[in-house]
């Protein structure tokens, strides 16, 4: 099973982000591998428990994994699920998502971490046993650069059965401290050239963001963030000294590192479109309002088409989306809506960019 990809998006799997995916073009969908995180279930704040148990969050995980991602190889995370969580019948969590993904034809790899627990080890296993295609490790740029990298590998690699050339390793840099943008890339390429596991392992996928945490600091109704990451990879790549793995980019898509929580009867969202362009993302917001109104996406959809730096309709279905909303073609939607619009769109400019990179 030939697994490597040219994009590696980090989606928490939401609606908003699998109907991103499932709006894709086929050569898009054949070109990336999302990275699934599993996040819990919503919290009820009135009630103080959660919404639903975990069999009843995940009870549709397959199915829709089937409807919307159509059989197409997924990296499956769970670290986010409390290490304690189990379904009714006793099974680990990461074990009933992948029974569920096999009675649908999916195939997926879990992801697992140096430091996860013996019970999440032993899922991972098993999943790797029955279905014969690998596993991924998920670990830290400090874990990286550990000089005894591969021993922690090689004893990882025993635990759970699987060759390191069935690996896929994950260098999460999550938000590092991108300036000076030098210095991190000659760190990354020193883990990159110090463990003799990155030339023999399946893939090497470099992740990070720099999407902001809040919008709440926007100084006009349309700004510009640079996509730190991305010229992060760019200057990686052109500096990787001959025989070093490169590397394949990941991110988290339109999103930061954390997300909002707390009582959402009490936390106001502001309307807002995130279009991503060369080197930056434009995010067009509004503020005040009343809570849950869409009244102001026609207006910020005009911003961002008017920004001068609008791909066009034919781009990506989300910027199609995005044109069409601004003329009442298209409904105003909700947050989930603008987030499968941001997602997809991202996607594919992501794609658009690194078609255009030296392939040496």
């Amino acid at each position: 099973m030939h697994i490597p990809k040219s994009y590696v998006p980090l989606l928490r799997w939401r609606q908003g982000e699998y109907e991103a995916l499932f709006r894709l073009g086929s050569a898009q969908k054949d070109s990336i591998l999302p990275l699934i995180e599993v996040l819990k279930p919503d919290y009820d704040f009135e009630q103080r428990r959660p919404k639903r148990n975990l069999d009843e969050h995940l009870k549709l995980f397959g199915k829709r994994l089937d409807m919307k991602w159509n059989g197409l190889p997924a990296l499956i995370d769970t670290s986010r699920l409390d290490p304690a969580d189990r379904m009714a019948d006793g099974r680990h969590p990461l074990a009933f998502i992948f029974d569920e993904a096999r009675t649908v034809g999916a195939p997926l790899i879990p992801v697992t971490g140096l430091g996860r627990d013996v019970a999440y080890q032993t899922a991972v296993g098993a999943i790797a046993g029955a279905d014969d295609r690998g596993a991924a490790l998920r670990c830290s740029l400090a874990e990286a650069l550990d000089p005894d990298f591969d021993n922690h590998i090689q004893g990882l690699l025993g635990t759970i059965g699987v060759h390191w050339t069935k690996l896929d390793i994950i260098i999460d840099l999550e938000t590092p401290a991108f300036d000076p943008m030098p210095q991190l890339v000659n760190i990354i390429i020193a883990a990159l050239s110090s463990a003799t596991i990155f030339n023999a392992c399946r893939s090497v996928t470099l992740l990070a963001t720099s999407f902001p945490d809040t919008l709440a600091n926007m100084t006009s109704p349309v700004q510009r963030f640079i996509r730190h990451e991305w010229i992060l990879f760019k200057a990686v790549i052109a500096a990787l000294p001959p025989g070093v793995r490169r590397p394949i980019f990941g991110d988290y898509g339109i999103a930061a590192l954390t997300f909002a929580k707390g009582d959402m009867r009490f936390m106001r969202s502001s309307p807002n479109i995130r279009y991503t362009i060369d080197d930056a993302w434009i995010v067009a917001r509004a503020k005040g309002g009343p809570r849950g109104s869409n009244l102001a996406y026609p207006v910020l959809c005009g911003l961002v088409t008017g920004s001068g730096a609008y791909l066009g309709s034919h781009f990506s279905a989300g910027s199609a989306y995005i044109a069409n909303c601004q003329t009442g073609a298209a409904t105003r939607g909700n947050p989930t809506t603008w987030k499968w619009v941001a997602t997809n769109h991202h996607i594919t400019k992501v794609l658009d960019d690194l078609s255009r990179l030296p392939l040496s």
